[in-house]
């Protein structure tokens, strides 16, 4: 059955126009256009039930737009979001069949140009959408990014799902997309909500929002330590960034988030966060036990390692030597170097628990974290 005669003639005269993207409002049965003139619509009369009616709109317009009514092929989701390297043309042309995978393909796409991008957000204007555009610079340094921000930080406080909270306030906190008083808005959010701080430290870990002192040893440290750092010892660099002020407020903020966690993907967010930041220092982080983590600590730090690690034992030792008794710290240092889900898997193998009794689940490795912490703070 064909399109009846008046929606025939007006689609065929939109689709001739200088079209940027298209999108069909199943709803209330409208095909909007984004053209180089504005936007336009079409009002559908439909001549057979709406449900059979949009698929045959949708090969009407992709036989015009592409030369098939096939479409896209919005089944293949896999494929759709490994971000392809794709001609200007034919992601233009994406824009334009009015199927929103085919628009989220677009937005996966390396190294989208500001102008597609704000086409695809037209065409899909949903919170996945914005997250998946946030991840281009392009967009990040064009007004489109704080317009981004500024949907995800209306929507943030609605959102249930804890790993999409974690990666929508990493998101936000790239430098240059929100002004400080909106940061802050994030932190203070955070005190109600724990899944926002691993965001904080996945993105922000440098530079927190939160005012913590700097070590009483600082100074004196940085005056030690500095030639050191100097040649390249990665030890030395991160031991003395954790006396910092950042380095306090990193650690303040890895105890504020292990104060109530309520769900199992927070716990592992934070877990990885913490360990990659420490990942040049080449540690692996695939130990499944607190116990065999730190044996192999304190091998590394007496020089009775393998030859992978003989180089950090080295740094080590030259730390060791400027500052005395510093042992137990750089043993917690690099106990937070090893952080990753990895640790976590035999605790949360076969189980979803949540709130109050996941907490208790975790306290093997949560509490030997928190021990970490302290033996950094401590003056």
């Amino acid at each position: 059955m064909p399109l009846s005669n008046e929606d025939n003639l007006r689609l065929n005269v939109l689709l001739r126009q200088n079209l940027y993207a298209l999108r069909i409002d199943e709803s209330k049965m409208h095909v909007e256009a984004l053209t180089e003139k504005g936007e336009a619509q079409v009002s559908l009369n439909p001549n057979c039930r709406d449900e059979k009616y949009i698929p045959m709109v949708k090969e009407m317009i992709s036989t015009y737009v592409l030369g098939s009514p096939i479409g896209y092929p919005v089944y293949i989701h896999r494929w759709t979001r490994m971000g392809q390297s794709r001609k200007h043309e034919s992601l233009q042309n994406l824009l334009k069949l009015g199927e929103s995978e085919a628009v989220v393909a677009v937005a996966h796409t390396e190294g989208l140009p500001v102008e597609l991008a704000q086409h695809a957000w037209w065409a899909l204007p949903t919170e996945e959408n914005a997250r998946t555009l946030l991840r281009h610079q392009s967009v990040i340094e064009n007004e489109l990014g704080k317009e981004l921000a500024m949907f995800l930080m209306e929507f943030l406080p609605f959102e249930s799902d804890a790993m999409r909270i974690v990666e929508t306030v990493s998101l936000l906190l790239q430098p240059g997309i929100l002004a400080d008083e909106d940061r802050q808005s994030l932190w203070k959010k955070a005190s109600h909500k724990s899944a926002y701080y691993p965001g904080f430290l996945i993105t922000a870990a440098d530079n927190l929002p939160c005012q913590v002192d700097e070590h009483e040893n600082f100074t004196n440290l940085s005056h030690r330590l500095g030639d050191t750092i100097a040649q390249g010892n990665k030890v030395a660099k991160y031991y003395l960034w954790l006396h910092s002020d950042r380095g306090r407020a990193f650690l303040h903020t890895i105890k504020l988030s292990l104060k109530r966690p309520a769900q199992q993907d927070v716990v592992v967010a934070l877990f990885n966060a913490i360990g990659h930041y420490f990942s040049d220092l080449g540690l692996s982080r695939r130990y499944r036990t607190i116990e065999e983590l730190q044996a192999i600590n304190e091998n590394i730090c007496d020089g009775k390692c393998g030859p992978e690690y003989s180089q950090l034992a080295t740094e080590i030792n030259q730390l060791t030597n400027l500052s005395a008794g510093s042992d137990k710290r750089i043993q917690a240092m690099l106990g937070l170097a090893q952080l990753s889900e990895t640790l976590l898997d035999p605790l949360f193998g076969g189980t979803d628990c949540l709130g109050s009794v996941m907490r208790k689940r975790i306290k093997p490795v949560s509490e030997p974290l928190l021990e970490m912490v302290r033996q950094l703070e401590d003056k």
